[in-house]
């Protein structure tokens, strides 16, 4: 079976970002070794930008705009931090998971149409996960270029890092300060790349196995033009009797197929389902967060272009994730009307037909309850998620620019 993932540069780019990350399938025992070390690098860098942003924090406490910007530092990096340490406790299921798309899905044995509906999956996933990088690196590119900016012809002594370190030695002397920065830097860019790498490839998944529940009712229709060919055959003919063995035999390969993509969304539940609940929690503060400082606070030109470019990317981020769930619900329910359609009617009722009535009737009473992922039970993900997180974000952020207008009221008076 030949696989397509090295003709698909949204699987190849989302599997890179994987296993910078460190939580990729490992053949040998020197893969496995790189693999561990860049699980241990990325703990790291996510440990120190904590202590960093905890601290700058800390110090910050009272000058309420640097609060606001340093608290959604803190959140991406819960956020990711929180991802990493669900996907390594189901690491062994996220792993058999990536071993069957590869096998059942990544290849390339399919008749026209069939490439025709993955190649429009392709195109999509191309769309998204390349608008989410581009966003992300400039949001990440926004952290070093501020710094570098405001330092154009200050002193060395009076050089900014691009988070405040709160330390007693000199950090805007050489070659503290050309250390620390690129510390911080090559931290702010892990940090992006554990942040996107994991919703691009739940948004892959998403959109693949719906890709191939459209296949499934590709076949399923395929079985309706058998019997329209050979709807003129006499009942005693032999011939009759045949092409309906022959639609019963196509008919259980459907079924074992349906039975496996219903299987394979379940475990996809199991995997990510608290994953989707930090990612909504998530995405409802860190909107609002983004907003205030866009509309409310007072930043540098450069932050403000890198804070417009992390708003755009959170919602393409937020569009991404609900479309692809809305995608799995909607073609899961299709597989019922996709072979409630065909003319099942005109078929012998001897024992296969009625064999393959039954099998029918069984598919249809499946097809009526969707696959879905949801947020640890609480709610379905669809794309009423994305209207209803954007709701929620807005309420949040007029709490927020009332208590801004509250502050710059006393402040005044």
């Amino acid at each position: 079976m030949r696989l397509m993932r090295n003709k698909d540069i949204s699987i190849v780019w989302t599997c890179f970002l994987m296993k910078i990350v460190g939580l990729w399938m490992a053949t040998d025992l020197a893969q496995q070794r790189r693999r561990n070390f860049a699980l241990i690098y990325t703990v790291g860098a996510i440990f120190i930008a904590t202590c960093i942003a905890i601290r700058d924090f800390y110090f910050s406490w009272g000058n309420f705009n640097d609060c606001v910007y340093i608290a959604c530092n803190i959140l991406y990096l819960m956020i990711v931090f929180f991802k990493i340490a669900v996907l390594y406790v189901h690491r062994m299921e996220f792993y058999d998971l990536v071993a069957f798309t590869e096998k059942n899905f990544w290849h390339s044995n399919y008749d026209i149409q069939e490439k025709l509906i993955l190649d429009n999956c392709k195109r999509i996933c191309a769309i998204f996960i390349v608008v989410l990088s581009f966003c992300a690196q400039g949001t990440c590119a926004g952290y070093m270029v501020t710094p570098l900016l405001a330092n154009v012809g200050k002193n060395e002594s009076e050089r900014a890092l691009p988070f405040n370190m709160w330390v007693d030695f000199p950090t805007a002397m050489s070659p503290y300060f050309e250390t620390l920065f690129i510390i911080q830097i090559l931290c702010v860019y892990h940090v992006g790349v554990c942040y996107i790498c994991f919703d691009n490839f739940l948004c892959l998944l998403n959109l693949h196995v719906a890709s191939q529940f459209r296949i499934l009712q590709h076949r399923l229709k395929s079985l309706n033009y058998i019997v329209q060919m050979n709807i003129d055959v006499p009942v005693s003919d032999k011939g009759r009797l045949s092409y309906t063995d022959t639609c019963y035999s196509k008919l259980r390969r459907c079924v074992r197929q349906h039975q496996a993509l219903t299987e394979y969304c379940k475990n996809l539940e199991d995997i990510f389902t608290m994953i989707v609940l930090g990612q909504v929690l998530f995405l409802d503060m860190i909107i609002c967060l983004v907003g205030y400082q866009i509309f409310l606070s007072d930043s540098p030109p450069s932050r403000n272009v890198s804070l417009v470019l992390n708003m755009a990317g959170t919602l393409c981020q937020l569009f991404m994730f609900t479309y692809s769930c809305d995608g799995l619900i909607r073609q899961s329910t299709d597989i019922g009307p996709a072979i409630f359609s065909g003319p099942w009617a005109t078929l012998p009722m001897n024992k296969t037909g009625r064999s393959l009535r039954k099998n029918i009737i069984i598919i249809i009473m499946r097809s009526t309850r969707a696959c879905h992922l949801t947020a640890n039970g609480f709610c379905t993900v669809s794309l009423e998620t994305y209207t209803g997180v954007l709701s929620t974000a807005m309420s949040y952020f007029t709490l927020l620019r009332q208590v801004y207008s509250l502050r710059r009221d006393s402040k005044s008076s």
